[in-house]
């Protein structure tokens, strides 16, 4: 059981606190002309500025039974183009229970931290998992076919897909207190991944990966909304269902993250090329835990 346990784990958590698989450009298709002027969705557009972006901090756990299998943390920046999110500069930590290190040696740099930049459709990973495998010299992995912004969470507010979808599912709204300083309304409702996937296509292999039948796995989520109509905070909860060796197990995913500096100028810049390797250069395979950025079929 536990190395049913560990293989879930790893692979439920494998697309979400990496870059998912690059979306189509029809899918960053603008239509800013049709939004209304204090809508949250407008409002995020309008930020859509180059050279222009914001901060995050992020929090994470993957549970079962109450018991906490992964946890993690991460914080950095987006930066926008016109389009939307066209570069990020992250770094995560993760923290796995001792359930998992027990049954996987490869655990044993996941903990470390892990930064991450993604640049258009290019990915560089420095440190975590890849401690230990980089050549001597290179201190980054260069993966091709990624995109800036994704999110450890199916709920992604930076993407106005996933943002009009969401609030287009609203159950309630009421006073949300202050988040950084900002005085806020609380949005509160459900969706299910399936609706997630329909309103955005280029998010459907990374949502599609979360779950055994992911279409019907409903997500309850939490937006804290400026009087700016900027969104300061965002969480999400979603259980999960998948089967492995014969075993059905649960898992809750449970997100939290909040957002600062919105406008602010944001630069991401690659590392030196003599400090990059490839994917062909590592010593040795890429374990697959959910530092990782391969995701399952």
């Amino acid at each position: 059981m536990k190395r049913a346990f560990l293989a879930l784990a790893c692979a439920a958590t494998a697309a979400l606190v990496a870059p998912a698989v690059a979306a189509p450009a029809q899918a960053q298709t603008s239509t800013r002309a049709q939004a209304p002027a204090a809508d949250p969705v407008a409002a995020l557009r309008k930020q859509f500025v180059a050279g222009h972006g914001v901060r995050f901090v992020s929090t994470g756990t993957l549970s079962l039974a109450g018991v906490t299998a992964i946890k993690y943390t991460s914080n950095g920046g987006y930066a926008f183009g016109r389009s939307g999110v066209v570069a990020s500069d992250s770094t995560q930590k993760s923290k796995y229970s001792e359930l998992l290190k027990d049954e996987n040696d490869d655990l044993k740099d996941a903990e470390k931290p892990l930064r991450m930049i993604v640049i258009g459709s290019t990915g560089y990973f420095s440190g975590g998992v890849y401690t230990s495998l980089l050549p001597e010299g290179k201190t980054w992995l260069r993966l091709p076919g990624l995109r800036p912004n994704s999110s450890a969470s199916p709920l992604n507010p930076l993407d106005w897909h996933n943002l009009k979808a969401v609030l287009a599912t609203t159950k309630a709204k009421g006073p949300g207190g202050r988040v950084n300083g900002a005085k806020t309304t609380l949005y509160r409702g459900t969706i299910t991944l399936g609706q997630l996937m329909k309103a955005n296509p280029g998010a459907k292999d990374s949502l599609a990966a979360i779950g055994s039948n992911p279409a019907k796995n409903v997500v309850s989520w939490k937006l804290w909304i400026g009087s700016d109509q900027l969104v300061r905070r965002a969480s999400a909860s979603v259980d999960l269902k998948l089967k492995s060796e014969g075993e059905s197990f649960t898992f809750n995913l449970s997100t939290d993250s909040t957002f600062a500096g919105w406008g602010r100028k944001v630069t991401v810049k690659a590392p030196p090329k003599s400090k990059v390797a490839k994917l062909s250069d590592l010593d040795g395979d890429v374990p697959e835990t959910s530092g990782t950025v391969i995701l399952p079929n």
